[in-house]
């Protein structure tokens, strides 16, 4: 049941994409830089990383827009991608991003306002038929890359939200945070590979489950694992601090043998 629910979220929220896109988009905060306002989409993407602080990247999968058209790629082209190979692309393109958007407050003299409607005052962003040229191109532009790099290629390589929710996914751990996971029953896994298969976002998780946890900034929490596993190995839970301390004792004594 509720992977239905978050089929139908994510429709919905692609559908809403014409009325949203402005507050998920890269370009409104570098505009606003430059003229010293705090746009609307700066402060989502803030309020990703303090999410991300408790649910990891849960957003990628259960409310961002380009999630029901990643499902429907991953169909057309299920080749796992090199996760480590396009991470690198993505954060170099998000740290050019940083640096321009710094460059643009300190060239403005600062932050002067902040709007949260800043260019989206009417509180739609397709408001003419003139961006819908960039609506339709965000679009295609996720497509194209999704079919011809592999499982959800776009996200693994420039999707712009994702390193708020991985760097607050990153601080949550570094606070001891308790977090949401997919946790795992590793003495009850058989190695048959299906989590692996049914990943979207091509994590080996057969082999990070051996630590009680899909634990990673990569894993969308989407839950695709848990329903394909024929062993009921894989399920949700919380993750505290405790437990983490315990997987490296574990994993430094296996080490050692």
């Amino acid at each position: 049941m509720k992977y239905k629910v978050r089929t139908v979220i994510t429709i919905s929220t692609l559908l809403l994409f014409p009325i949203i896109m402005n507050f998920l988009s890269p370009y409104l905060p570098i505009n606003g830089a430059f003229n010293g306002v705090v746009a609307g989409s700066l402060m989502v993407f803030a309020a990703m990383f303090v999410t991300g602080i408790f649910f990891g990247r849960a957003w990628c999968a259960w409310i961002c827009p380009m999630s029901a058209l990643g499902d429907v790629c991953v169909k057309a082209n299920g080749k796992a991608v090199n996760i480590k190979n396009l991470r690198v692309i993505r954060f170099s393109l998000f740290a050019i991003w940083a640096v321009v958007l710094v460059a643009g407050f300190v060239t403005a003299g600062g932050i002067k306002s902040v709007s949260f409607l800043f260019m989206t005052e009417s509180g739609i962003s397709v408001d003419m038929p003139m961006k819908y040229i960039v609506y339709y191109l965000v679009l295609i532009l996720y497509i194209v890359v999704n079919i011809l790099v592999g499982r959800r290629g776009a996200c693994h390589s420039f999707c712009w939200m994702s390193p708020f929710l991985a760097g607050g996914y990153l601080a949550g751990k570094l606070l001891k945070v308790p977090q949401l996971r997919i946790k795992a029953d590793s003495d009850k896994c058989v190695n048959c590979g299906k989590c692996n298969n049914a990943c979207p976002m091509s994590i080996p998780v057969s082999t990070v489950l051996k630590k009680g946890c899909v634990e990673t900034s990569d894993c969308i929490l989407c839950g695709e694992c848990v329903k394909s596993c024929p062993k009921g190995v894989l399920r949700f839970g919380i993750r505290k601090a405790n437990e983490r301390i315990l997987a490296k004792v574990v994993e430094s004594k296996q080490d050692a043998i």
